[in-house]
């Protein structure tokens, strides 16, 4: 089976967010550990996973985009011809790319507000602000990377994810076990 590179070098957003898998299984760990000790219940490490949590969300748009995990009909998609097709996923990556570009707006202002107004988290006292920025990276990567992937289906450097998903094995391979 031939394999095609889809993917860019530029992975920031999936080292990031393997960190902060790696930051969520400490955590869990030190959750556990502190709860099995009576009286050393450690109070801030679920407060660090919930941000951990809301950060892995986010960094995870842009991978969710080089693998094409991200919703789309492509039920719909199947009843369209091929040269429609292409342009719905091109006009979709765009839709949601501006989606989250109308996010990271909104997402700034927020922020803005949080620092500004010195808003901090409940246990640990850490200003929100910090808090957000994974979300404003995902955001932003995330659109850099809808965007990038929509020129590349217009130009054709970059098949269309459903023709690929529900074509036939090439060479007469059969399915099963």
């Amino acid at each position: 089976m031939e394999k095609t590179k889809t993917h860019p070098s530029f992975r920031i957003d999936e080292i990031i967010a393997a960190l902060i898998l790696l930051c969520i299984f400490v955590d869990v760990t030190l959750q556990v550990v502190s709860r099995l000790t009576p009286g050393n219940a450690i109070f801030w490490t679920v407060e660090v996973g919930e941000m951990l949590l809301a950060a892995l969300i986010w960094m995870s748009v842009g991978p969710a985009t080089l693998s094409n995990s991200h919703v789309r009909f492509d039920l719909v998609l199947l009843k369209m011809p091929p040269k429609a097709r292409k342009y719905l996923y091109i006009f979709g990556n765009i839709i949601f790319a501006f989606f989250l570009v109308l996010i990271s707006v909104i997402l700034v202002q927020l922020m803005d507000f949080y620092k500004n107004h010195n808003t901090v988290t409940t246990g640990l006292q850490w200003n929100k602000f910090y808090v957000r920025i994974p979300m404003l990276l995902g955001c932003l990567i995330g659109t850099l990377r809808l965007l990038v992937q929509a020129w590349k289906f217009g130009t054709g450097r970059l098949p269309i994810p459903i023709e690929q998903s529900f074509s036939a094995p090439a060479g007469g391979e059969k399915g099963g076990a």
